[in-house]
C-alpha cells in the first residue's frame, strides 16, 4: 500500500462542474474541479487542480473561496508544465466573502500545505544545501482523478 496526501488552505478559481458515467449500470456522478496552487517554504508555487465529488445541485464556490482540503495526490515529475492533481477526500470551505477585505483576516496563517507520503523509498539519502537536512525519494501510487497513478516525491 502507498499513497500521497496534501493536506492545507487552497485558494480556489475556475469552478466547473463535470458530468461521468460510471460502470455498466450508467450511474452519473458529478464533480466540480477548480484550479489552484501549492506553495512551497521555498516560495515556489506549483500549479493544482483540485477535483472535488458533489451532487448534482451542488453550488460551485465562487473564485478566490478558501479551503482547508484533504487530498489524496499525484505529482508529476514534469512540474510546473503539468498541475499537481489533488482527489478531496474533504473540503471545509472558509465562510464568508472573498470579495470582502475582512475573508483573509478569518483564514489561518498557514499558507504551505503539508505533504505526506507513504511509498518505496527510491534512492540514496543526499544532502541539501545547509548541509545538515537529508532528503531522498519515495515513489507512491493512488486513484486520483479516476486513475491509479504514481508519483515520486523527494
Amino acid at each position: 500500500m502507498s499513497t500521497t496526501t496534501v493536506v492545507g488552505f487552497f485558494a480556489l478559481l475556475g469552478g466547473h462542474r463535470v458530468q461521468s458515467t460510471r460502470g455498466g449500470n450508467g450511474a452519473k456522478t458529478y464533480h466540480c474541479f477548480y484550479d489552484s496552487t501549492v506553495q512551497c517554504t521555498s516560495s515556489v508555487v506549483f500549479p493544482v487542480q483540485l477535483r472535488v465529488y458533489s451532487p448534482f445541485n451542488d453550488m460551485l464556490l465562487v473564485d478566490d473561496s478558501v479551503a482547508y482540503v484533504i487530498a489524496r495526490a499525484y505529482i508529476p515529475s514534469s512540474i510546473p508544465h503539468d498541475p499537481i492533481l489533488l482527489e478531496a477526500v474533504d473540503l471545509a470551505a472558509v465562510p464568508g466573502d472573498p470579495s470582502s477585505e475582512e475573508y483573509e483576516a478569518t483564514i489561518p496563517d498557514s499558507p504551505c500545505p503539508y505533504i505526506f507520503s507513504i511509498g518505496s523509498v527510491t534512492t540514496w539519502a543526499t544532502s541539501l544545501p545547509d548541509g545538515v537536512t537529508k532528503a531522498f525519494s519515495v515513489m507512491s501510487s493512488d486513484f486520483v482523478h479516476n486513475v491509479t497513478m504514481s508519483s515520486t516525491v523527494v
